[in-house]
Formats: structure tokens, sequence, C-alpha cells
């Protein structure tokens, strides 16, 4: 095996196909491939990995347009109930342009964890979240099951996903550790698509080429297992979603998922011990439409800032009082304060 005495040389032998600096004659950079064969041996495995991904999924058009419809009342419904705190604290998870229902299992992800990374996920105690609706039960699963999409008494855990315009929920696999598979969604409100293989990059938003595009249409059936459940991330990037658009994810929880503990949330532990060792759901606060686009007003603010400090300091060079850059300091203090003088909030994106 060889031994590698720099990070550098490593990376540089994983990364057969990587692309080269080089410049031109005019000192700008390109890049390229090292070679058309390069090129054409990472397409062909880009297209294996498709075909893989593609055979793992099955998609079923059951729902009727008045089917739907009628099930989306009820997808208001829950949102209304949900707006005005009616569900228990953990049901609902909100975030910029994408709010979460969990039914029958909740579980820990993303910043709620304490520690970072798969496999770290943990199923909420019994009761902390609200049953499956009766509604999700007659108008969804009933049909699935009848169907033979899954079998009946399959699905413990329901969740809805309820996407405005712009919205997105980054690449992961669903816990593998907490899920049993197949994993079901069913679609409403608008037309969308599920990508698999898909990298994020943040402010600005950025979403590479996906490895495979799926359509996914109001009312039809999406069911991943195998290679495009396990082996592969899948998301919903933000390009994707140009009408709300809601998802009802139908899973089964594995018998031996990890759980919480019932004393993390025992109502004996005083509550900032509690906060510390579960980080509280934003769950009856409304979703920002504004709040995606607050990461690059933060970036100008910071540039604004850096001219602005260039600009006193060269007051300074040039002799001016102390006074006199120190009101110009408290003047732009004074501009970024709201009419009620709270500071503008930082927001930060949930990755999940």
């Amino acid at each position: 095996m060889a031994s590698f005495t720099d990070l550098r040389e490593k990376l540089k032998s994983m990364t057969p196909h990587r692309d080269k600096v080089f410049e031109n004659s005019d000192g700008e950079k390109r890049k390229y491939r090292e070679s058309d064969d390069d090129e054409s041996e990472y397409e062909e495995r880009r297209d294996a990995e498709a075909l893989k991904v593609k055979s793992s999924i099955k998609q079923a058009n059951i729902f009727t347009q008045e089917e739907c419809a009628r099930i989306e009342a009820k997808i208001d419904e829950v949102v209304a109930k949900g707006d005005k705190g009616l569900y228990r604290p953990h049901t609902v998870d909100r975030a910029p342009l994408r709010n979460k229902y969990f039914f029958g299992e909740g579980y820990t992800y993303g910043s709620q964890l304490e520690k970072r990374g798969p496999g770290q996920e943990r199923l909420y105690s019994k009761g902390e979240v609200d049953e499956i609706p009766d509604w999700v039960h007659e108008l969804v699963i009933d049909r699935l099951v009848t169907h033979g999409v899954i079998p009946e008494g399959f699905v413990n855990s329901a969740v809805i996903n309820d996407y405005q315009p712009g919205g997105c929920i980054v690449s992961h696999v669903d816990p593998i550790h907490i899920f049993e598979r197949p994993i079901v969604s069913v679609s409403f409100f608008s037309d969308s698509a599920l990508c698999f293989g898909c990298k994020f990059q943040f402010k600005p938003i950025r979403v590479s080429e996906p490895v495979l595009y799926l359509p996914v249409g109001r009312g039809s059936v999406t069911i991943l297992s195998g290679y495009a459940a396990d082996d592969i991330t899948h998301c919903i990037r933000p390009q994707d979603i140009k009408e709300r658009r809601a998802v009802i994810i139908l899973r089964k929880t594995r018998l031996d998922a990890p759980r919480l503990s019932s004393s993390s949330l025992c109502p004996s532990i005083h509550s900032s011990e509690r906060r510390h060792i579960l980080k509280a759901k934003r769950s009856h606060r409304k979703a920002d439409p504004d709040a995606a686009h607050r990461p690059r007003i933060l970036e100008m603010d910071k540039e604004l800032q850096r001219r602005s400090l260039s600009s006193r300091q060269r007051r300074h060079g040039d002799g001016s009082s102390e006074n006199s850059w120190r009101r110009a300091d408290e003047r732009e203090l004074g501009s970024r304060y709201t009419h009620d003088h709270a500071p503008t909030r930082r927001v930060k994106m949930r990755r999940h």
C-alpha cells in the first residue's frame, strides 16, 4: 500500500479525473480534464450509477385529481393547526421555506444533534409527537395497501414536508439505523423532482448536477429501496420547487432503532438542562419567506462594515477628530437596527 507524507498527494491519487489549471499566453487560467479518456471513464461511471439508482426506484400513479384535492385540503388543515400551536412540541419543525410535521414517530437530525454525522439520529421518546391522523390512514395508507405498494401494518411513521417556492432539503440518506426499507412518498399540490447524488454549497446556495433527475408529479407515488435508498443521497433542489409542493413520507421504524432515553425528556429536569440535552425545535413560528435570503444580506453587511472601517481609518489618518468618526460609527450602528430597536438576527440554514 502506498504511503503519503503529504495530504495533497493522497487527494491527488484519489481523483484521477481531477481538473488541472493552466495559464494561457494572456495569463488567464483555464481548466480541463487530463484527457478525453478520463472524461469518458468518468461519464461511464456516472451512467452506471444512474442505472443502479433507477433500477431500485418504483413509481406509480394511484391518486386521482379529485383524491389529491381532498388530501391537499387535509394538509392545509394540518398547517393551520400547527400555526395555532395545537400540536405537541416535537410534531412541528420549521425552517425557511420548508415545514415538517412528524406523526407516529419523530427523530432528531441536523442542527438538533449534539454530535453531527450519520448514525447520530435518535427517535424521540414515545408520545413526544402526535399520532398519525385518521385521514392519512384512510385516504393515503389504505389506498397504498389496496394497490400492493406496502403491506398492511407497515407504516408507523408519517411525515408531511410542506415546501414553498424555492424551498429545498439538502442531500441526505434516510437514517438506515432508524428506518426499514422501502421509503414511500406521495407528492401533492404541484409537480417537482427528486435528485440523487447532488452536492450543496451555500452563501449563495448552489447545487451540483445530479447523477439522476427523477420527475415526481402531483399524486405520484415513489418507492425507494436498495441502492437508491441506502447507497446514494437524495435531495430536493430549490430550482425544482416552482410552486408550493407537499410530500407525505411513509416509513416503518426499526425495532432496534436507538431512542432518546426518557430521562433526557423528563419534566423533573431543569429547563436549561433539558435544552442542553435536546435542542428544542422552533415549533410555533411561521416560516418567513425572506429568511432564505438573509445569509446573502449578512454578507453584504460585512462588506459594508469593512468599507466603513476603511473610511474611518482614512479620516483618522487625515487628522479628523476622534469624536467625528465615533459619531459616524454610532450613526452606522443605529441604521442597523429596526424600528423596534431589535438587532438583525443571524440566520443559519438547516442542513438536512
